[in-house]
Parts: structure tokens; sequence; C-alpha cells
């Protein structure tokens, strides 16, 4: 499907999103700009395209296997900071084939519902909600934690995991600094970091805080980290070859064009140093990591 294509029906959900509350976009009208800025994975080959919208940005899926063509949402960031390397892992060919019916089916209901809101340009604006309403039936469940916590990115390149590990031990109040996290991770030094720590990043939240917090490394899936944050705690995301804090998740369902539907957690992203939303069913979870306090002292 063209870039621009692509795009305008990404606005047309984005669209039906903010007017119904499911996600937030800072202001109306706002164009998804000028040439998109590809993403590439490992191999080299082009991933997702990143537009430029308003004082953010907006990652579109390059290709059918995402699974959905909206597959995050910057509010507040550039779209010219250079990318992380996307990183997908080997699926199988009926999880390939499932992805890509997944994709076509949105693609479907998407163009339908941009035909309907009459979105002709790759523009982001809010509709009348009545209308969206009438047309999508739609059910909208979201929250954010406030975290508690200092403005955070990853000391180098590999220690995602231990400035993740940092922003959970720093909304429970305890303060080490990623040099240490990395030491007991297995994360290597500053001038000689390790991509891939052998240490279990539950065992030393729960080591660090004298079994204080009761950590736990699971399967992922979004009723999990909805439960964390209803319970207002963060949660550690791991996706091949990284590592990010989910702070708040938002879903948004629809009773008739069940394409417009939209899963998407809020995460801390290390590597950014800021915020984005990520559509949970074009993005590849790996594990989570929960901790909630077990001690009270």
């Amino acid at each position: 499907m063209a870039t621009i294509e692509s795009a305008r029906l990404v606005a047309a959900q984005l669209g039906v999103l903010v007017t119904v509350g499911a996600l937030p976009f800072p202001d109306d009208s706002v164009r998804l700009s000028g040439a998109p800025v590809p993403v590439l994975d490992k191999a080299g080959r082009v991933a997702l395209w990143r537009h430029a919208a308003g004082s953010g940005y907006v990652d579109v899926a390059a290709r059918p296997c995402l699974g959905a063509p909206l597959v995050a949402v910057v509010p507040e960031g550039s779209a010219d900071a250079p990318p992380r390397v996307v990183t997908r892992p080997v699926v199988s060919d009926a999880a390939r084939i499932a992805n890509e019916e997944r994709y076509r089916q949105r693609v479907q209901d998407l163009t339908h519902l941009a035909q309907v809101l009459k979105v002709t340009e790759p523009v982001v604006r809010r509709f009348d909600r009545a209308l969206v309403e009438e047309v999508l039936r739609p059910r909208v469940d979201t929250m954010a934690l406030p975290l508690c916590g200092r403005p955070f990115r990853q000391e180098t390149e590999a220690w995602a995991v231990a400035a993740c590990a940092q922003v959970v031990l720093d909304f429970y109040r305890y303060r080490y600094d990623q040099e240490r996290l990395a030491e007991e991770l297995g994360l290597g030094t500053e001038d000689s970091p390790i991509a891939d720590g052998g240490h279990d990043v539950a065992l030393v939240l729960e080591t660090l805080t004298g079994k204080a917090l009761t950590a736990e490394t699971t399967a992922p899936t979004f009723a999990e980290y909805r439960s964390e944050v209803r319970e207002q705690r963060p949660s550690i995301s791991f996706v091949p070859g990284h590592a990010r804090v989910v702070t708040g998740y938002t879903r948004m369902s629809s009773l008739r064009l069940i394409g417009a539907s939209f899963a998407g957690l809020l995460v801390q992203d290390p590597w950014e140093g800021g915020a984005r939303w990520e559509n949970y069913d074009a993005t590849t979870c790996v594990g989570t990591c929960t901790a909630r306090v077990g001690l009270v002292p």
C-alpha cells in the first residue's frame, strides 16, 4: 500500500481515538507531514515509516507482517532523532499469515471508516462524537500512571534493562544508579557494556530491596499490563533486543468495525527518553517483569 494511503487510514483511526478519548493528541487538524523517515530492521529493510505530526510523530507499518497499519504514536518527540533499529523475531509461517490477514482486515475496515468520515488527506482531526458513536459504537477503557521518578535514558546502548529497573526502583523510592544496576544484571561497565546480561531482573529487584518487592517474569499479555496499571504499578515490557516501562494502557473496541479497534500501551522508552503509545497488536512482546510491594516495614 502506498505510503500516503496508509497515512490517510492511520489519520482516520487516530482521529477517532482522539475523539472518544482513547488517545491523547495535543492539537486538532495535525497533518502527518513531510517525507516520512524510514525505520529499518536489522536486515536493512524498511519496517516503519515515521511521519512527523505536530510536535511528535506517528509510526506506520511498512509491511503487512506487523499486523496493523498504526504502530505507535509519540505526542512529543522528534521524528528526525536516530530511531532504534527494529528487531523482529523469526515467526512461523502460520503467525506471519495471521498477522497479514489481520492487517488486511484492518485496512479494509479503516478504508470504510475513512470514507464514512470523509477523510481524504493524512490529517488527524477530531470528528463529531455522535457520528463516531453511530458508526463504531465504541467502548473505551484507558488509564495512565503519574510516574514518580527522574526522566531517564539508558546510559549505554546495552543498558535498556538497567534503565527500566532504575525507573521501577525509583517508583518505590529505591535510588540506584545505572552503573550499579548494570553490575547486578551482568551488563558490564560503561566502557565495556554487554548487550545480554545473564541475571534475572526480577531477582535483582527483589535482592536490591531486601525482598520488600516481590517480582516475577512472566509471558506478556495485554490483560496483565492492564491489571498492573490499574493496581498503580509500573511493569517492564521486553521486546526483542530492548526493554521499556509500561505506565498506561488504552483500549477502544468497536461493535461494528473490528479493524478500527485499538489496544495500546503507554511505554517509557529509555532509548528515546520519552513516552510513546504503542499498538499492542503490532508489537512483539517477549516477556514482562512485574513488581509489587510484598513487605511493608
